[in-house]
């Protein structure tokens, strides 16, 4: 899994109070939003497998940390079962702590803050951050230590979950409009090109020739992909100059 793949969850910086599943999905790279309803065991198939077995490791760790005092929570809920009720759900009151094997990890909620401040100080680095650090030693760049979502506190937002139209397994997804999409996301990762001397037709057309699924394209094909995702569009026809001047 590569930066480009994970979802926008910048606007999860403006809810307060996470539920524990959310704050696992999260800190995974999994938007919760996009999974309503769903518990995160039935999201094996839905998920990468990276993405799944991160969100299991951290749900766990959180939920170990509320049970044992470290990490406080919001509201903390636990699931008891019985022959005559079946299962029910039960609120745990402050200052007790929710058993691990019975708290409800989809309604035991923890605020944002104190999540964060938990994450930082046991050094539990989200995927996205993973991910930077891996990159970070490929390029021989640093790699900051501040354990935030990377919902961002900067101006540069994720990149945006894939549409069905991106999908390059849906049978409508047109192959010029995938490669358009992913020419644009991998020139434009470490900023403009042509801040570094590189045409921005030029760094396109030379990931169209060198990307295993997309060199297959005719030469028209990549022409139109550079056209349509090319920001950078300069000339024209020239001006006809006014009378008299």
């Amino acid at each position: 899994m590569e930066l480009h793949e994970l979802p926008d969850l910048s606007d999860w910086r403006l809810i307060e109070v996470w539920s524990i599943e959310e704050a696992a999905m999260l800190w995974a790279g999994i938007d919760p939003m996009e999974h309503v309803d769903v518990r995160l065991s039935d999201l094996k198939h839905a998920v990468s497998l990276l993405q799944y077995r991160k969100a299991f490791t951290f749900q766990r760790a959180i939920a170990e940390a509320v049970c044992g005092g470290t990490l406080p929570f919001v509201e903390a809920w636990e699931q008891h079962n019985d022959y005559d009720h079946g299962p029910w759900d039960k609120k745990v009151e402050f200052p007790d702590l929710p058993e691990h094997s019975l708290i409800v990890h989809h309604l035991t909620r923890v605020s944002q803050a104190a999540f964060m401040k938990w994450a930082q100080s046991k050094k539990m680095w989200s995927l996205k951050q993973s991910l930077q650090r891996v990159q970070s030693v490929d390029t021989g760049q640093e790699c900051s230590s501040d354990n935030t979502i990377e919902m961002e506190r900067t101006t540069k937002a994720l990149a945006l979950a894939s549409p069905a139209y991106l999908d390059r397994t849906h049978p409508l997804s047109p192959a010029e409009l995938l490669a358009a999409n992913e020419a644009w996301l991998a020139i434009t990762q470490n900023g403009d090109p042509k801040d570094s001397g590189t045409a921005v037709r030029a760094a396109m057309m030379k990931y169209l020739n060198e990307h295993p699924d997309h060199r297959s394209l005719g030469t028209a094909a990549k022409e139109r992909i550079c056209t349509v995702a090319n920001w950078n569009k300069k000339g024209g026809a020239t001006k006809t100059p006014e009378r008299g001047k």
